[in-house]
């Protein structure tokens, strides 16, 4: 059995892991983990690094601490952490150590203060390279222990995201999210018809996809993904198989030499959420005109997808607000939803009970009052 130590966003992470492992058995499900059987730890570690949203990945073990232990020629260095019990961390680490004293293991636990270990410390110790980095889970009178076999690269992103060549009032799309969305879509080359920045792109090569397409309609945008992609390729010694890249107004979908003349398999984007919105500016007559405008554009989309046949999955992103502790939904959007495409199920039907009442996700960050709606689609025939 896997364990998937999940991020605060629960939902998202395991709408990621349930895509990636479709043949995953769910064992337990909660707010903190997904348990996961019949998948093999093998093709975990190689698709690991695609899952932005797990913290941690362990696999559960037969024996014991001292076993490893015993097996260590020099000192024995370890950390121990608990789910939900963390009272008594204190003790276990303690009772550990006088077990390894008493068979003449030269130790030492790396937890300060008795604290379970962060991420940040796991990496730092390299505890996962040593196989020597515990979680402890106790379900009434049974003690499971569980060793670290992945920990998230916590620095990886933030250098991809800040490291673009970009226009500071635009809406970026954090990398976090690109691989939630190429996941959920099951695409293996990637189409983004509004492509800002490029972050799509950037994510979908780093998950083997070597060819990349793109469009918009501000040439700046166009030649801003461009550099940023190249870059990147260039910097993290990519080769790119195919690229392809075009003016286009995402309206007239249906003339894009892109989506007609290549194998597209999934459009994963996420149109402008327009200006950016803050407490002293927003208002229900500001949100009402950024409705108006962006309904425009999305009913031309889907409309000319349609006209074409475009037959893949749709994963894309609608903006909803919050205004005086209220939410407001795009709810015009639903409509043209309903008329011209087929809302996908992100989860199994065991998990549908934790997508909104639409089958959405939302993504929110704090202090921010545009937030995400994120949306699986098909064409309707």
């Amino acid at each position: 059995m896997i364990w998937f130590a999940l991020w605060r966003e629960y939902k998202l992470s395991t709408a990621e892991i349930l895509a990636v492992f479709p043949e995953g058995k769910t064992v337990y499900f909660s707010k903190d983990i997904l348990i996961l059987d019949l998948i093999e730890e093998n093709e975990v570690l190689q698709k690991a690094n695609f899952l932005w949203w797990t913290i941690k990945i362990f696999k559960i073990i037969e024996t014991d601490i001292l076993t490893d232990a015993l097996e260590v020629e020099w000192k024995f260095k370890y950390g121990i952490s608990t789910f939900w019990d963390k009272k008594n961390l204190k003790e276990i680490l303690n009772s550990t150590k006088k077990i390894l004293k008493e068979n003449w293991v030269s130790s030492r636990f790396i937890n300060k203060d008795f604290t379970s270990l962060s991420s940040a410390q796991i990496i730092w110790e390299k505890l996962v390279k040593s196989g020597t980095d515990y979680s402890y889970i106790f379900d009434f009178d049974k003690k499971y222990i569980w060793k670290t076999i992945w920990v998230q690269d916590i620095y990886s992103y933030s250098k991809r995201d800040y490291s673009k060549d970009r226009d500071m009032q635009t809406w970026m799309l954090p990398p976090k999210l690109c691989q939630m969305m190429i996941n959920i879509s099951s695409g293996k080359t990637i189409y983004d018809p509004f492509v800002w920045l490029g972050t799509v792109l950037i994510e979908s090569i780093l998950m083997w996809n070597k060819k990349v397409y793109w469009s918009d309609l501000n040439q700046v945008m166009v030649e801003h993904s461009r550099n940023n992609i190249f870059k990147f390729a260039q910097e993290n010694n990519i080769i790119l198989e195919d690229v392809e890249f075009i003016k286009l107004n995402a309206k007239f979908i249906n003339e894009s030499s892109v989506l007609l003349e290549k194998n597209i398999d999934a459009i994963v984007t996420e149109w402008y959420l327009w200006e950016i919105m803050t407490q002293k500016n927003i208002s229900i007559d500001r949100i009402d005109k950024q409705k108006e405008s962006l309904i425009s554009i999305y009913e031309k989309f889907f409309e000319n997808l349609k006209k074409i046949k475009y037959e893949w999955n749709i994963v894309i992103c609608f903006p909803f607000w919050e205004i005086s502790w209220k939410y407001i939904y795009f709810e015009e959007i639903y409509k043209t939803l309903s008329i011209l495409c087929d809302i996908q199920p992100i989860f199994p039907t065991s998990f549908e009970n934790i997508t909104t009442k639409a089958w959405s996700l939302l993504y929110k960050r704090e202090k921010q009052l545009v937030w995400r709606e994120i949306f699986k689609l098909k064409i309707k025939n």
